[in-house]
């Protein structure tokens, strides 16, 4: 046999390998499913879906995503499920397939679940699911803090050499937000600042240089969280005689209407 018939044949197998694959996850979802999922599960071409999908390992993420997925759906009634758009559907499916991660995983099913009601379907938006691909696990935790704490507290410490030249000055402590504290289920709080910095890129929150009132508690903690590096900061000047000027500078990060739309959607309990 020559080498084009063998490549052929071996396409044809793992086609077929496919088409069972797909038709063992989807022919059979729940009614609520087959309704929201209505196009793909009728159209039924499976030629559609990547040949990784045989591989045992994408095969089992795709299995606990779609019933994560179909748990959602209980949550909603029957007349409310509507038939999700396939520019919604059809990139969800495919990431079900390599997204292992459960903070990940969580928010697409939920931006599924989110398009399959008629009470949320409006807050789906398309681009959500692009933003998701750009966030980290510790970040999508992070979303979840701010969803219950929309203002989070950003301090930063000065200290001055010499009082009467403003631009000779260190910065003791630098956007420090407490958040290594209050979310402890972050894995790497080393890399907050990055973080942050991140999620405002995409827009979902921004920093702003005013705070509110009720805030003012919090940069108590935040400086008294790092009292011992404040204390040994000002000894080292009394040591060099220098003068030294303590000044704060106190803000906020803040969800963005943007962001707000996209917790509402992708985020949940």
């Amino acid at each position: 046999m020559s080498e084009e018939p063998k490549i052929n044949a071996l396409v044809n197998l793992q086609t077929k390998v496919v088409d069972k694959t797909y038709n063992d996850l989807l022919s059979k979802p729940s009614k609520k499913a087959g309704n929201a999922l209505a196009t793909i599960v009728n159209v039924g071409n499976t030629m559609l879906w990547p040949i990784k999908w045989v591989n045992e390992r994408t095969r089992i993420y795709f299995e606990n995503n779609l019933k994560k997925y179909e748990q959602k759906l209980e949550n909603i009634s029957e007349e409310k499920i509507t038939e999700v758009p396939t520019e919604i559907s059809m990139p969800i499916l495919e990431r079900f397939v390599y997204t292992s991660n459960e903070e990940l995983s969580n928010a697409f099913v939920n931006l599924l679940a989110s398009a399959s009601s008629t009470d949320t379907i409006n807050t789906a938006h398309p681009g959500f699911i692009q933003l998701i691909d750009r966030i980290s696990p510790d970040e999508a935790i992070l979303l979840k803090h701010f969803k219950s704490n929309p203002a989070v507290p950003a301090l930063s410490i000065r200290h001055h050499n010499n009082p009467k030249e403003k631009e000779q000055y260190i910065f003791v402590l630098k956007d420090k937000t407490g958040l290594d504290v209050k979310v402890p289920d972050i894995r790497f709080p080393e890399n907050l600042n990055i973080y942050l910095n991140n999620l405002e890129s995409l827009g979902l929150i921004h920093y702003s240089d005013y705070y509110y009132i009720e805030l003012d508690k919090e940069f108590e903690l935040i400086e008294k969280q790092y009292s011992k590096l404040l204390k040994d900061q000002f000894n080292e000047y009394e040591l060099k005689d220098l003068n030294r000027v303590k000044r704060e500078d106190k803000g906020m990060y803040e969800l963005t209407d943007f962001g707000k739309l996209f917790i509402s959607a992708c985020i949940k309990e």
